[in-house]
């Protein structure tokens, strides 16, 4: 893939994230509006108070998935939703009762604080997984494709450059003959002298830690095998940002395709 290809692969990945926090941006103050109508039917039997616990849970989910911007947006939306469907007068923003206020209050600090609260380690976990989900279904439509091994691979191991924490990735046959490589100046690395586990990416008979380790900078290999027999090797060199195990399990099952890949190709 050309560079021109991966800046756009980027590119992709970047709009995409950004049109995931505009879509809760947009949707929580909708959402907010929205409950404060439906919950219209019990302002005369239930308190403000009591009411503004519902606008607590939509701020904190939107929080969480959304990310702090959204979650503020939701919590001052929610507030005046409040106001202006439960709180006497109905359907303007002033408020008549003192408890009320205090109501009012307590909901926009409490929406504030949960705001503050929206988890980017859960946003980027979210992220995470549907990289993976993209690696792997790109590496599945190359392989019902039935074009040239190296071709089908050379894109699929590119996908997975730009969603897993590797600089480089090359698959070579038995005989250390590169088959496909992303980007091309790693063809040209020396071979790796590490072989490492095809399940955790570690030397063997380590487990993935707590705090998982990045991969190894100088380069790793890990046996592509397919139907109890190898079929050559996925070398890859980490970029030095931790890989999760998420990351080293997508790793592996890309090896496991590449093996399929190779084996369709082989000679009777």
């Amino acid at each position: 893939m050309t560079g021109e290809a991966a800046t756009g692969s980027s590119v992709v990945a970047h709009d995409d994230a950004r049109d995931d926090r505009l879509a809760y941006l947009g949707a929580g103050p909708l959402l907010a509006v929205v409950l404060g109508f439906a919950l219209v039917p019990l302002r005369e039997t239930v308190g403000a108070s009591n009411l503004g616990f519902a606008f607590v849970v939509l701020t904190v989910v939107i929080s969480a998935f959304g990310g702090r911007a959204a979650g503020v947006t939701t919590a001052l939306a929610s507030a005046l939703s409040m106001d202006f469907f439960l709180t006497r007068p109905y359907l303007t923003l002033q408020i008549a009762s003192t408890h009320d206020i205090i109501a009012f209050a307590g909901l926009t600090i409490t929406g504030l604080v949960a705001a503050s609260l929206g988890s980017p380690d859960r946003i980027a976990a979210l992220r995470e997984l549907r990289g993976h989900v993209q690696v792997l279904h790109a590496a599945l439509r190359e392989l019902e494709g039935g074009g040239p091994a190296d071709a089908e691979l050379g894109r699929v191991l590119e996908s997975a450059r730009h969603a897993l924490p590797v600089s480089g990735l090359a698959v070579r046959d038995l005989h250390d003959h590169v088959v496909a490589v992303a980007p091309p100046k790693y063809g040209l690395e020396p071979i790796p002298a590490e072989a490492v586990e095809a399940d955790t990416l570690l030397p063997r008979g380590l487990r993935v830690p707590r705090r998982p380790p990045p991969l190894p900078a100088a380069g790793a290999r890990v046996a592509i095998v397919t139907r109890n027999r190898q079929v050559g090797w996925l070398d890859l060199w980490g970029d030095g940002t931790p890989a999760s195990a998420a990351d080293r399990r997508t790793l592996s099952d890309v090896a496991r395709l590449a093996g399929l890949m190779l084996a369709r190709d082989a000679p009777p």
